[in-house]
């Protein structure tokens, strides 16, 4: 017995033992009393650094001891020395509390076990569990309860997995040993055994669907600590697959099947503590049960967990880092197991799960040095890579151009083998060409670079993206780590070559013509590298481990220039739309002064869109696509024809001005005059002859209020119109210019709020 229990049985038998024979509900108080003093302990002990998995054995056993207390008190019948009780009832703990992990605000799940096999029991056991989960409720639990005898129990956990999951790690607490004893041995007989396949099956499926729902990465920007890709659920559910495989719930067991080594073990053992520990301060800093741990909680988590970095922005960031190290270590030894289960399964048979004999029905055919086995590559041997590195990157361009996965076992050997990723393979000529041949394939570049960085492989063999993992991007628009968004953005690149949407046609077609999709693919690739080292703006530094990998990888001259601009000016194309005047020639020259040709202007448009998509769906709006477009189209013409491109953009006025007299009546023709004569080119670029005559009005209205109406001398014109497909209101006013007149418009419509497509202000004079 720990000496923490110990402390908490002679608390329980000072505050306790005072309720004689009393009813549980009639001494509520004590009960309350108790659970505020203990808990306080836990509290002191969590932030004096108890591990997670302590702190939650903790509470479990707390919650044990005054289960037992209100039992014996509800029975009125206190446990003899052998363990047996007169009480026909077995009290047993479920799920989380079954297993001895409960967080702050974890639910108490509880069921009773009964002999009676009609469904109805004794009224005198009926009065007992209302009076144990009475107290429960009033003293502030959450408790989910069942009453069920053993027939009923074992025909509802195979008629629900989730049932059958809470059921397997029941333990007994109370009441009826023998029958708790007969319940087990009856659910392993009838809820496991000829059932491993379905079970694992469906907790393959279930994790699957749940990995989908939560963000399908583990480096999301506010991770769901249980449910999460690498979460407590996904180490959890590894342990109850093995348990129908070979019936043990410890990752011990794993090792001593060779299927983990000890430093796995210490790892994924060391993650699951870490998760527990920031789930139980989540439930300390939100006082609830929650799973989620929102941007607004990571600072105030990472102070409350002795982060002493000296800013709340590096605080924050060192605990997410350390967050999304140990999820990534969970979410590849589960991911690499179930999906070694998932390959022997489909291929049918009672193999073990813990077999490493290849799957005697696999179709294997050998690939050079490798051997395929359906849709996967494995190694013959485990020596494979010992004399020949090389070999490494030549897995990953075989798996690309037969479209297969790398088996867990080779997966493994690859980790295992990353030391051979030295200076002298990062130089070497063989390993530059493969990797140049695998990212110079349109369309099949995203899934490898993946399965790389998997690995591991792709950060030691490109060091400059390496840095980048787990790195956390505090701008609230990134759903994702630094290096997650880059993965994702080459994807979005990838999917280009396919797709059918009809907004992403103009961009397919530019990935079709480009001549040297390796540059753009390596532009990806380094783009965000500047993050790692903390540079605001980031662009320079990238561009500067841009020109690093640039030498290794011995690129020619011209497409290390290439390269270099697309890095630096990753994101120059979107600023210039968003903050510029597309519709004056002078921005599209000086944008194209910056990326000197069409082939460099094509490639940033498609890096453009490829970064965009990848931050998040909201980051890329349909205005910005437009404004980044039109800049596109623009800078376009001008390298392809400079005098072409001036004489296009020249404004005929003379003849606007005689479109514009004919919509309005005769009078209006002094104040067309001025207009014309008055108003900037850039004006009339923007707009066409029916919006000159109803800005012409406008002016007329505003001069009207001022002599006429004898308004206030700064009351503005106002015209609202509501675009012709509904889409939009266009909001238009006529007043003297002020200093930040345009800012203080468009403040006064973010405040309602409304959203501001476009902005826009001319000085007439």
């Amino acid at each position: 017995m720990s000496g923490h229990l110990e402390k908490v049985l002679a608390n329980a038998e000072r505050q306790l033992a005072s309720s004689g024979k009393q009813l549980p509900t009639e001494t509520l108080p004590l009960y309350k009393k108790f659970l505020k003093i203990e808990e306080h302990r836990l509290r002191l002990k969590h932030q004096a650094g108890g591990g997670g998995r302590e702190i939650c054995a903790r509470r479990a056993d707390l919650v044990d001891v005054l289960l037992r207390h209100v039992f014996a008190a509800a029975t009125n019948s206190p446990q003899r020395d052998n363990g047996e009780n007169k009480c026909p009832l077995a009290l047993l703990a479920l799920g989380g509390y079954g297993r001895a992990e409960l967080n702050p605000s974890s639910d108490v799940d509880v069921m009773f076990v009964h002999r009676a096999s009609s469904g109805k029991i004794a009224g005198n056991d009926t009065a007992v569990i209302e009076q144990v989960l009475y107290l429960l409720w009033d003293i502030g639990f959450k408790v989910g309860h069942s009453t069920r005898s053993i027939d009923e129990a074992i025909e509802q956990a195979n008629a629900e997995m989730l049932t059958k999951t809470a059921l397997l790690e029941a333990r007994f607490l109370a009441g009826d040993a023998a029958l708790a004893r007969e319940f087990r041995e009856q659910f392993r007989h009838r809820c496991v055994a000829g059932q491993e396949r379905d079970y694992v099956a469906m907790r393959m499926h279930d994790q699957a669907a749940r990995h989908a729902k939560f963000g399908d990465s583990v480096y999301m920007q506010e991770p769901n600590v249980k449910s999460g890709c690498g979460g407590l659920r996904d180490y959890q559910n590894l342990l109850w697959i093995s348990y129908f495989e070979e019936g043990a719930l410890t990752t011990t067991y794993l090792v001593g099947k060779d299927w983990l080594t000890e430093s796995e073990q210490r790892r994924i053992d060391q993650a699951y503590d870490f998760l527990l520990r920031i789930r139980t301060d989540l439930h300390y800093a939100t006082r609830r049960a929650t799973d989620v741990l929102h941007l607004n909680l990571q600072e105030q988590i990472a102070r409350r967990l002795a982060y002493r970095q000296p800013s709340p922005v590096l605080r924050s960031e060192a605990l997410m880092k350390d967050y999304y190290a140990h999820t990534r270590d969970i979410f590849r030894v589960t991911e690499r197991i179930t999906e070694r289960y998932a390959h022997a399964g489909s291929l049918g048979g009672a193999r073990s799960l813990f077999s490493s004999a290849s799957p005697s029905g696999a179709q294997e055919e050998p690939i050079e040095e490798f051997v395929r086995r359906d849709d996967q590559l494995d190694a013959p041997n485990r020596m494979i890579f010992a004399d020949r590195p090389e070999l490494m990157m030549r897995a990953f361009q075989i798996a690309q151009d037969h479209d297969l996965d790398l088996s867990p076992q080779l997966s493994d050997l690859i980790a295992r083998n990353l030391g051979r990723v030295t200076k002298v393979f990062q130089y070497a000529k063989a390993p530059r060409e493969i990797f140049e041949q695998i990212l110079s394939r349109k369309g099949k570049v995203g899934r490898i670079l993946r399965l790389m960085h998997r690995t591991d492989f792709l950060g030691r063999y490109v060091p400059e993206f390496g840095q980048l993992t787990c790195l956390v991007q505090h701008e609230f628009f990134h759903r994702y780590t630094a290096d997650e968004h880059t993965l994702v953005c080459i994807e979005k690149l990838d999917a280009l070559t396919n797709t059918e949407h009809t907004a992403l046609q103009g961009y397919g077609a530019l990935f079709a013509e480009l001549d040297d999709p390796l540059i753009l693919y390596l532009a990806l690739l380094l783009h965000d590298t500047g993050k790692a080292v903390g540079a605001r703006p980031h662009s320079e530094a990238s561009a500067v481990f841009a020109q690093r990998a640039a030498l290794r990888l011995q690129l020619k001259p011209e497409r290390r220039r290439s390269l270099i601009l697309l890095v630096d000016h990753h994101v120059t194309l979107s600023n210039t739309a968003q903050q510029r005047n597309v519709d004056d020639p002078a921005t599209a020259v000086e944008f194209a002064q910056i990326v000197k040709d069409r082939k460099n202007l094509d490639a940033l448009m498609l890096l453009t869109l490829a970064d965009g998509q990848g931050t998040s769906a909201e980051s890329w709006s349909d205005w910005k696509e437009a404004l980044v477009w039109q800049l596109y189209s623009a800078t376009a013409d001008y390298l392809n024809d400079q005098g072409s491109f001036f004489h296009k953009t020249r404004i005929e006025r003379e003849s606007w001005r005689h479109s514009v007299a004919d919509l309005l009546p005769p009078d209006f023709a002094d104040e067309i005059e001025a207009h014309f004569e008055f108003m900037p080119d850039n004006y009339f670029r923007a707009f066409d002859v029916p919006d000159i005559a109803s800005h012409i009005r406008l002016f007329r209205q505003f001069l009207e209020q001022l002599y006429l109406r004898d308004l206030p001398a700064l009351t503005p014109a106002i015209r609202w119109e509501i675009a012709a497909d509904g889409s939009h209101s266009v909001a238009s006013a006529c007043t003297w210019d002020g200093q930040q007149l345009l800012a203080k418009l468009a403040g006064s419509f973010s405040i309602v709020p409304m959203n501001i497509l476009s902005a826009d202000v001319f000085t007439r004079g």
